[in-house]
């Protein structure tokens, strides 16, 4: 009889499992259709205030072109800036994205609602960047053929999602009217993306698989790096060029010497200082194929 029990406690969490696994894209689905609408102009004109260029110290005229998504209690210029010398080191311009400012979010607004995934889900922040490619396409220093998309957390999230589109049937929730098809992507950069419930990546097919590395913080207490693990893995089985590291004693944002003091003990500066090599070597490999 207690065999019996656990055989059907099974049989009914996977079941349940299974119903999840197919209710999830169709509650998406739902989601997306009661998204507030906004065409790709208005929604350039949203970001277009927000953004930050920083572009090598060279005599150089145009640039390949990194554009860089934050976390999802808006950005952190110190953190990011960082990173920006980082690839304006190897030869790259970086287009800083502000997808909350615009919006009216503070860091405490941000965190109550977009932390908590109540508003501004990935499938709809995918819309940036369409809009970031087309305001990156008006500056004559900006080459976007050869273009990079590096996302933290919940702008990595952004990006995989971003990468599951084409602009016509697979589009961004509340992005209306036409939209030019996804541009093609030299490269992606992520860190610690969110890989569970709502992100695109689990069910849906990547459009492009560009050459990509991703940084993996194994303790993780923000996003379940278990589940970014099955989800790179189950990419790269699938053709998608991903070279991933995992960090095993590494948190969220192991790679931020800029937290506040209570939370300055995430901070790993050895995990960071190999992160920044690996991605320089990324970057070297690119730049040289």
């Amino acid at each position: 009889m207690k065999r019996a029990l656990i055989i059907a406690g099974i049989v009914f969490a996977a079941a349940a499992m299974f119903a999840a696994w197919r209710l999830e894209p169709l509650y998406l689905g739902w989601l997306a259709g009661k998204t507030d609408a906004q065409d790709l102009e208005e929604r350039q004109a949203l970001l277009a205030g927000a953004i930050e260029v920083i572009v090598p110290d060279t005599d150089d005229e145009t640039f390949p072109t990194v554009l860089m998504f934050h976390g999802c209690a808006g950005p952190r210029k110190p953190f990011l800036r960082q990173w920006a010398a980082v690839f304006n080191d190897a030869g790259y311009a970086a287009m800083i994205v502000d997808s909350t400012g615009p919006r009216g979010y503070s860091r405490q607004d941000a965190l109550e609602v977009v932390c908590a995934g109540k508003t501004l889900l990935g499938q709809e922040r995918a819309g940036d960047v369409f809009a970031a490619i087309e305001l990156a396409r008006t500056d004559p220093r900006l080459d976007t053929d050869r273009l990079l998309l590096a996302g933290w957390s919940h702008g990595a999230w952004t990006v995989m999602d971003f990468l599951t589109m084409d602009g016509e049937k697979r589009r961004p929730a509340g992005l209306s009217g036409d939209l030019p098809d996804a541009a093609n992507v030299g490269g992606v950069v992520l860190f610690y993306p969110h890989c569970g419930t709502g992100a695109l990546s689990r069910f849906r097919p990547w459009r492009q698989s560009p050459p990509a590395i991703a940084f993996i913080a194994g303790a993780d207490t923000v996003v379940k790096s278990e589940k970014c693990v099955r989800l790179v893995n189950r990419k790269t089985r699938r053709g998608a060029p991903i070279d991933m590291t995992v960090y095993p004693d590494a948190q969220h944002v192991f790679d931020d010497p800029f937290l506040e003091p209570e939370w300055h003990h995430w901070y790993n500066e050895e995990d960071h200082q190999d992160a920044e090599n690996r991605l320089r070597a990324f970057l070297g490999d690119l730049q040289d194929g």
